[in-house]
């Protein structure tokens, strides 16, 4: 076998949310697909025979037919026939909840929406063959298109999240390994720890291990936080899921098939809404009574008219009662006004399918955010470019040269260069040759000008940069050094950027009276933050999953803002988890949320939101 696992260094590439695997073994993308068509096919069906009744409920209102005659049979069978055609397409799910919870010995909301769908239909029908008392069968539509469409998009994103979670893994399912003196690819079931595997540039980590020979720069955002490649060489540790920028390794594999820290992380994907909010559990509470109480009364009326006035009152008024009583907030009401927040949150820019971010965001009382492509951008900037004062009037040359040697690589700082550059390098930047990557140091390449360098500082180790940084006004970021025939010509300062709005972010949240703190696998993060926001820097997957897990069981109700896979295991610990539009698609599946354009700055707007409709809500339950 010879397959490559990631070709490109790029999370963008490796993890683009157009390529789509599933699982091996269960029916592959297209049988997914194709149950999610069906599922929403009965919808459509239901919805036709839904609107065919309610339109023939509006012609039996306008002018009802005499009792017995063949319009009246034709009306009162068409809505009794439209009623149960929506019950065979999508009630299913809802009669084998209601029964598991009646065999459980439990209540649920299930049971709430099944009386209140045979309230409405067997109300109905002894009204319509005794041609007494009116009839409602357009609420047996409503009631199972509701319980139906929200139950469907709850398993829609946990089904996406779960595709997402087995497409990674089989990302990083196979390895390079040395059997027998040559080196052949093979799947993980197959590595043992101890193994040698081989990883090249441009291609991924499939293993955790240790680094025995071999030296360069490895990206490791994804999974640690670290804005820019790190340089790992002989006796350093690398993680699956990271890739190998312009180094050759050999690494000793430390953990077995479903022990890597990848492996840790995708597990926890499962475990997503495991908590119920606090609006949630209130609805229980008031279920757990609520129900008995509806049930109790309708028999006990049942049982009255049957003795006082005969089965035909009995049936008529015993179905009214739970007609009248049980589509109610707890039911209809709260289910149409979470949805109708979740649309408003959407046009805010926090595009959501699980009404339980509606509870989170209103409840939170402290929010963590990731720091790198989060907070920040995700990418680097040039403050400050120091030129050799016998440099600058060939500014212009020089600049064109390092432009032409940066354009032809896909590093983040080269890139960052680039960016800079280009406005005053309109014709592409110079021509260059021979060039050469020093993996873990930089690029070299010959010019017209001279041998030119440009990375990192120990590309000319002779060379004492000192008297440079000096001249330069920032005292922090990353160095870019260029050196021409040995000698330092130019110094570039690069600098993470926060995302526009972000002081005023934060400024509001502390206003709302809501804590913030930043988790960032970056372990020497150079960003402003006001004081009142606390910063972990150095933070591995599991520690933050740690710190907001102390949240949880302080009370906080926190909420994790990420973007990355080493944010998921804190996802899957908070109440709800927000994603960024540019995050990993694991992130994103695995999120309650996802900000559109990553216009973060609409948290503040989407707390106040939910908070006034948990209000409104709140006051619907008690009344009800």
């Amino acid at each position: 076998m010879n397959k490559k696992i990631a070709s490109v260094p790029n999370e963008e590439v490796s993890f683009s949310s157009d390529f789509v695997a599933c699982r091996p073994g269960d029916g592959g993308c297209d049988e997914l697909d194709e149950r999610l068509s069906h599922s929403w096919l009965r919808v459509g069906i239901a919805a036709v025979f839904a609107g065919q009744g309610m339109a023939l409920s509006l012609a039996l209102s306008m002018t009802p037919p005499e009792f017995g005659t063949g319009a009246y049979w034709i009306l009162h069978g068409g809505l009794a026939f439209s009623a149960l055609a929506v019950m065979l397409f999508l009630g299913g799910p809802l009669f084998r909840a209601t029964f598991a919870m009646a065999r459980e010995r439990r209540l649920s909301i299930e049971g709430l929406f099944c009386l209140s769908l045979l309230g409405a239909f067997f109300g109905s029908l002894a009204g319509s063959l005794t041609g007494s008392g009116s009839v409602y069968y357009e609420v047996v539509s409503i009631v199972v298109a509701i319980y139906t469409v929200g139950r469907m998009l709850g398993e829609r994103s946990q089904a996406r999240a779960l595709t997402e979670r087995d497409r990674l893994r089989e990302r990083f399912d196979q390895a390079e390994v040395r059997r027998d003196s040559k080196w052949e690819w093979v799947g993980l079931e197959a590595i043992s720890p101890g193994d040698r595997v081989r990883v090249g540039p441009g291609t991924a980590f499939a293993v955790d291990g240790q680094v025995l020979s071999g030296e360069g720069y490895v990206r490791e955002t994804a999974m640690t936080g670290e804005p820019l490649p790190v340089v790992r060489r002989v006796g350093d540790w690398v993680k699956a899921g990271t890739w190998s920028m312009d180094g050759d390794f050999e690494v000793a594999v430390s953990a077995s098939t479903g022990a890597r820290e990848l492996d840790v992380i995708l597990q926890k994907v499962g475990s997503f809404g495991g908590r119920p909010s606090e609006m949630q559990a209130l609805a229980n509470r008031l279920i757990a009574w609520f129900l008995p109480v509806v049930a109790g009364t309708s028999g006990l009326t049942a049982l009255y008219w049957a003795l006082a006035a005969g089965w035909v009152d009995a049936v008529l008024n015993s179905m009214a009662v739970l007609l009248v009583a049980c589509p109610c907030a707890l039911g209809l009401a709260t289910p149409v006004a979470v949805w109708q927040s979740l649309f408003r949150l959407a046009k805010l820019g926090l595009v959501s399918r699980d009404g339980a971010l509606v509870d989170a965001l209103a409840e939170t009382q402290h929010i963590f955010f990731d720091k790198t492509g989060t907070l920040s951008e995700g990418v680097f900037r040039v403050t400050e470019f120091w030129l050799d004062p016998h440099w600058r009037e060939r500014r212009q040359e020089l600049c064109d040269t390092i432009y032409g040697v940066e354009a032809r690589l896909e590093h983040p700082v080269a890139r960052s260069l680039v960016a800079y550059l280009e406005e005053n390098c309109p014709d592409g930047g110079a021509a260059c040759e021979g060039l050469r990557l020093v993996p873990g140091k930089g690029v070299a390449a010959n010019t017209s000008i001279g041998r030119i360098q440009i990375g990192e500082c120990d590309l000319c180790p002779e060379i004492d940069p000192m008297a440079a940084q000096l001249q330069l006004r920032e005292t922090s970021g990353k160095r870019v050094y260029v050196f021409l025939e040995g000698r330092l010509v130019a110094l570039a300062v690069l600098q993470e950027r926060l995302r526009e709005g972000i002081s005023g972010l934060l400024r509001e949240l502390n206003e709302l009276g809501v804590e913030v703190s930043v988790l960032t696998g970056d372990s020497n993060p150079e960003i402003s933050l006001p004081e009142n926001v606390t910063l972990k820097a150095g933070c591995s997957a599991e520690e933050k999953e740690q710190v907001v897990r102390a949240a949880v069981q302080a009370g906080a109700r926190p909420l994790v803002v990420g973007d990355g896979i080493n944010d998921v295991s804190a996802m899957s610990a908070a109440v709800a988890s927000i994603s960024m539009r540019s995050g990993a698609p694991l992130a994103q599946s695995a999120a309650a949320a996802v900000v559109t354009d990553d216009r973060i700055a609409c948290l503040p707007g989407a707390i106040l939101l939910s908070r006034s409709t948990r209000q409104r809500l709140r006051g619907n339950l008690y009344y009800a």
